[in-house]
Parts: structure tokens; C-alpha cells; sequence
């Protein structure tokens, strides 16, 4: 075993994309030990991680999280921020942030703030164009690249476990719409009841189109990260809508995969969540892009993936759009290999 190198910034493995995250750096630092603390009481089974009470001293470290720089109050900066803006400072020349976005709450003082901290960095590498344009003009010497998610790749074993999954719910996953969802909190400031409502009229929609809508449930974490309740409130008012939960599988794969499995079988995918997007694209499917912030915009803007703002979003002009996604394949080789070269030549600068 070679070095140690610590993950901080985290946040759960309740929320698939993090997990996904975690476990994409883990298999691009093979030959090093990969430790994390999470809030979670009992951390799901992530391929490559050793979760620990408390992170020690390690060889180097990664910040990894995704909008984990959002700052709740404008003009002033939260104790949260503060503590993951201490994380960055715990070793700076051991440090290097690789593939996360800062969102657009993160400005003024904060952002003046998290840039002093990120100039003293091994490297810097975002995710989206906008935090990248934002941080070479604070001075930050950042690249660009994608989410580290990019570097997965789903397994047959996961495909068909996540066909056996669709089964289970007496649906084809040829003829399945995968829809993501999520509840959003003031930080984004969507209005929850009228996305519910969408979504209720997109399902309807899609079942007339003769597509089974399935609910795709990736985040059971903490407050507004949960998605059993805005599934709940959309099974109520459309019965015929299905829930496909990788929570209450026990299959031995790590949940993200089974989630890249269900993506790569269906039919259509509707991603309202961003790692449905990177997960759906790094299965080599295209999926509706229904975007609600700078680093889901990204994708459509840099790769050309269909889709719109959440705020711009009608159902009845979209759905043509979300029919035509079907039949399409996105090539998510040439991707994965830049994500790849672009954590090595950071990692490569811990410590230099």
C-alpha cells in the first residue's frame, strides 16, 4: 500500500452522487490508502473507501465535495463554511480540491475568503466553466475538467441486477422513463410545489407516450437531500408511477452502480439531479438535462446534452425533446480519459 490520502469536504454516502464521487478517486489512486469521515452513523459500502471516525494526519488530501461551498447567508459567512474553508487549511501544500463547482451563493466575502484559501493549494481543478472563469479571475491558478464521476464505468453484474430491479416492478426497463427528483431548500430557491406539480404532468405525459414512468430515488441523506417524500407526493396523485429505490437492495454492488445499471437498460432519462446526468453519461446515454444550477448547465453547454434551466422548464415544449433522447448514445471513453489525466497531474503536485 502506498500513501495515504484523506477525503475531506465530504458529506454522506446517503447521496449516491458523493459516494459516486468518493469511489471514482479511490479507483483513480489505486495504489493508495483512501480514508473519509462522513456524517452518517453507519457509511454505505463504497469501493475503495475505509470510513473513519476521525480523519488523522494523511500523505495528502482531496476536497471533494460538490456544492459543499454554498453560503447560506448573504453578506456574512456560515460556521459551516468556515469549517470546510479549515479544511482546506489543515495542509495546504498536501491539499489539492479536484472536480468540485462553486456555486453562486459563494460570493462577496465568502468568496474572497475561499479563494485566499485556495491559492496556498497543491492544485485546483473544477468541474464547470463558470467556477473555473470565477477562480482564474480571483487569481486561483484552476483547471477545468469534469466530475470525477466520469471515471466509472458500470458492470454487467449491475446491469443485470438493475434489470432484475425493473422486473421486480413488473415494467420493461426498454419501455421505463427514469426520472430523478429532488426537494430543493433557499439555497436554490425553486419553488418546491410547482416542480412537484411538473413532475406529476411529465409522468401523465410520458405514460401516454406509452413509457412506464419509474421515480429514480439517489439521495436518502439529510433535510431538502431526501427523495422520498417528493416521490411519495407524486406516487399519490399518479398511482401508475413506479419507484425504483437502490436503498433497500442488498446486492453486494455499491449503489451508484446499480443506479449506472438502471440508467444504461431504460428507455428515456429525465435528470433533475446532477450525478443522474454524469452517471447516465458515463453509462454512454443521453439524458434530458433539467438543470437548476451553474454545474448542470455546464454539461449541456460543454458536451451538448439536451435540456434546460429548471426555471425555463415547460412540459409540454420539452417532452418532444425528452422523446428524442431515446435513441441516442453519448461516447464517454475520450471523457473518461481526460478526468483521468486531469486527477493525475494534480495528485502529482501534493507536496511538490
Amino acid at each position: 500500500m502506498g500513501q495515504t490520502i484523506g477525503l475531506i469536504n465530504t458529506y454522506s454516502t446517503l447521496n449516491i452522487g458523493d459516494a459516486a464521487i468518493y469511489s471514482a478517486l479511490a479507483a483513480m489512486a489505486p495504489d493508495a490508502r483512501i480514508v473519509a469521515q462522513v456524517q452518517d452513523q453507519e457509511p454505505a459500502y463504497v469501493p475503495g473507501v475505509e470510513f473513519v471516525s476521525q480523519l488523522g494526519p494523511c500523505d495528502g488530501y482531496i476536497s471533494v465535495g460538490g456544492d459543499i461551498f454554498n453560503n447560506a447567508r448573504e453578506g456574512l459567512i456560515t460556521r459551516t463554511f468556515i469549517q470546510n474553508l479549515l479544511q482546506l487549511r489543515r495542509s495546504p501544500r498536501q491539499t489539492i480540491l479536484f472536480g468540485q463547482s462553486i456555486p453562486r451563493s459563494c460570493h462577496g466575502l465568502s468568496f474572497r475568503a475561499l479563494t485566499f484559501c485556495l491559492r496556498r493549494l497543491a492544485a485546483v481543478c473544477v468541474r464547470d466553466a463558470e467556477s473555473h472563469q470565477r477562480l482564474i479571475q480571483a487569481g486561483v491558478p484552476a483547471i477545468l475538467s469534469f466530475d470525477a464521476a466520469f471515471a466509472l464505468e458500470v458492470r454487467e453484474g449491475a446491469i443485470a441486477t438493475a434489470r432484475q430491479m425493473f422486473s421486480s416492478l413488473g415494467v420493461k426497463p426498454e419501455q421505463t422513463a427514469l426520472i430523478s427528483l429532488r426537494a430543493f431548500d433557499s439555497m436554490y430557491g425553486h419553488d418546491n410545489q410547482k416542480f412537484q406539480d411538473q413532475l406529476i404532468q411529465l409522468s401523465q405525459k410520458l405514460d401516454q407516450q406509452g413509457y412506464q414512468p419509474v421515480l429514480l430515488i439517489q439521495s436518502q441523506a439529510y433535510g431538502a437531500d431526501n427523495d422520498l417524500e417528493v416521490a411519495a407526493a407524486i406516487t399519490q396523485k399518479v398511482p401508475q408511477v413506479k419507484v425504483f429505490n437502490p436503498f433497500i437492495v442488498n446486492s453486494g454492488l455499491p449503489r451508484w452502480e446499480l443506479v449506472m445499471g438502471a440508467l444504461y437498460s431504460c428507455g428515456l432519462i429525465v435528470a433533475i439531479r446532477y450525478h443522474t446526468a454524469v452517471l447516465a453519461l458515463a453509462s454512454g446515454r443521453i439524458p434530458f438535462n433539467l438543470y437548476y444550477s451553474n454545474k448542470g448547465r455546464d454539461l449541456s453547454q460543454r458536451l451538448g446534452i439536451p435540456g434546460c434551466g429548471l426555471d425555463q422548464f415547460n412540459v409540454e415544449t420539452a417532452l418532444e425533446g425528452i422523446l428524442q433522447t431515446g435513441a441516442q448514445t453519448f461516447d464517454h471513453v475520450a471523457l473518461r480519459s481526460q478526468v483521468q489525466q486531469a486527477f493525475h497531474q494534480c495528485l502529482q503536485q501534493i507536496g511538490g
